[in-house]
């Protein structure tokens, strides 16, 4: 996150990533067209604006190849990215009236655009795209104030917890359970970091991304939001999460700040550079591009729970929501596009998991049949916390953004630093809280 929630902490945990090629240099029209005019139909192709890392957008424009050759099919200009930038482009194009017909957003900025009158109601169209179907644990950020707004492609388990276990075997340690608890997670960086010698850290430091916080929250029976734009958590919860990470990095279970803050982006994390043992994702699809960057063998585990009785402490969330702009001159044909990428078996082998766990349990079942090693450990793991119950997602509130991906990461970092205390650091974080949630 830089002004937006950055690759670095939407994809993993900590600073910003460098080097993602700027979308206006991504741009791509299926049928030779780049057509950036928003309108689709006869006048034009639907403009369809996304971003991805890894294979994710190649994946995704394999499956629009194959619904163009569909019949019916609306023409299509897919406009892509990584992630730096996208949010600066999308808004400009959203305030300047030239949005595009059909774009990809996440948590933060959902209910922010259905405030700015940015996204088109759906209701209408739930049967085509399944929105009446979905299951509880994703149900919920389809919809705001009664009407559907959001399409979705897939989902993932967030947080994954990414396991180096070639390291862990050659200290002589094995991968946690799925039921391990906070207090076993401490335990267990902590012998990393004495069975190395003091050589090799625990795990990567956590505790700016409010992906974790929130799954912290979760195990304490709290949330991030209550009702309206309010904290749903007190301060004496980010005190203790906040000092469970200054707790991990003075005895060496997690690396220290200055670490974290030349972690920039997936090649450079703890993990991968072999500083420490166990790192994070925002979910399970960033497994495939850490072990690209590793010869160590890496596995997925789960956030650890509070204790017997809490609530777990991996969740699963959608992996791509899209939505359709009312300014679209080709509603329908946005639909029919959506539609076919989220039903159709086609669909969703063309994309395998790069946008997800295929949400349908019929069409989850089609590409299971044919997933092996990585993607049968993400899909392996989808199943396992959806057995759990997992809760249902908060759509934030307007302002979350700027709290969680500025004020949260500077709180962990100032400790960190040693530049302010965790008492100090709890007090800032709550007055930067009270000016964004208006």
């Amino acid at each position: 996150m830089t002004t937006q929630f950055s690759r670095r902490r939407l994809l993993q945990f900590g600073a910003a990533a460098a080097g993602v090629t700027a979308l206006s240099s991504c741009t791509r029209g299926l049928g030779g067209s780049n057509n950036t005019s928003s309108g689709g139909g006869s006048k034009g192709a639907l403009d369809v604006m996304f971003w991805g890392e890894g294979d994710q957008n190649k994946k995704l424009i394999e499956a629009l190849d194959l619904y163009q050759k569909s019949s019916g099919a609306a023409k299509v200009n897919p406009q892509y990215s990584g992630f730096s930038g996208y949010y600066d482009k999308l808004a400009t194009r959203v305030a300047g009236g030239n949005p595009p017909d059909v774009f990809q957003i996440h948590l933060p900025y959902l209910m922010e655009y259905i405030k700015r009158g940015a996204v088109a109601p759906l209701d209408q169209y739930k049967d085509d795209l399944g929105l009446d179907k979905m299951p509880d644990y994703v149900a919920t950020t389809t919809k705001a104030d009664g009407k559907y707004y959001f399409a979705l492609l897939g989902a993932a388990t967030q947080p994954a917890i990414i396991v180096d276990t070639t390291k862990l075997k050659s200290l002589g340690l094995t991968a946690p359970s799925p039921d391990w608890t906070i207090d076993q997670y401490k335990s267990a960086m902590a012998d990393v970091w004495n069975k190395s010698g003091h050589k090799l850290a625990g795990t990567a430091d956590l505790g700016g991304n409010p992906i974790a916080l929130e799954s912290f929250l979760r195990g304490r029976g709290k949330a991030l939001f209550g009702d309206g734009s309010t904290l749903g958590f007190a301060q004496e919860d980010l005190a203790a999460w906040l000092q469970l990470w200054q707790d991990l990095r003075g005895n060496g279970s997690a690396v220290p700040m200055p670490v974290t803050a030349a972690a920039t982006g997936f090649q450079n994390d703890p993990v991968t550079v072999g500083k420490a043992a166990y790192t994070g994702t925002a979910t399970s699809r960033g497994l495939p591009s850490m072990q690209s960057l590793t010869k160590d063998t890496l596995s997925l585990g789960t956030f650890p729970s509070g204790g017997a009785g809490s609530a777990p402490g991996t969740n699963i969330i959608p992996a791509g929501w899209f939505a359709i702009s009312p300014k679209s001159k080709n509603i329908e044909g946005a639909v029919s596009m959506l539609k076919y990428l989220t039903s159709r078996p086609e669909a969703a082998q063309a994309m395998g998991l790069a946008r997800g766990v295929p949400i349908p349990e019929n069409i989850r079942a089609d590409v299971a049949k044919t997933a092996t090693g990585l993607n049968k450990l993400v899909l392996d793991n989808y199943a396992l916390i959806a057995s759990k119950g997992p809760a249902a997602l908060q759509m934030y509130p307007p302002g979350a953004s700027k709290l969680l991906q500025t004020s949260l990461p500077n709180a962990n970092q100032v400790v960190g630093f040693g530049k302010s205390s965790v008492s100090q650091a709890v007090t800032k974080f709550f007055s930067d809280a009270k000016a964004a949630l208006q």
